[in-house]
């Protein structure tokens, strides 16, 4: 796995992303946009929790940056809804690109 960002918290190789969440939980996983759906598959490092959330829509960004904040929820006990705060640290809008680096139209 490469980093894909400057302070590390993400990195992909190989299908797999990696990230380390707000409360320093690191989880590996996937996550899939297709016809009509969002998908995020994540398990931490240590096997110990897993998670998989869907949504049915697509090119909706508010969904799918709720949707990744189900990684915070899960894993870290934080509620992305009413915490009103970025989802990942430094700001940056919480969606995924369905390969890094390569931008949605």
């Amino acid at each position: 796995m490469v980093p894909m960002n400057a302070d590390g918290t993400q990195s992909y190789g190989l299908g797999l992303r990696g990230r380390v969440l707000s409360c320093g939980v690191k989880v590996y996983g996937h996550t899939g946009t297709g016809q009509g759906y969002y998908t995020y598959a994540f398990i931490t490092a240590d096997g110990q929790a897993q998670l998989m959330s869907m949504a049915n829509t697509f090119n909706n960004g508010t969904v799918d940056t709720v949707l990744a904040g189900t990684l915070e929820a899960a894993f870290c006990g934080v509620d992305p809804v009413k915490s009103g705060k970025a989802l990942r640290r430094g700001g940056e809008a919480a969606t995924e690109d369905i390969a890094p680096g390569i931008p949605r139209p």
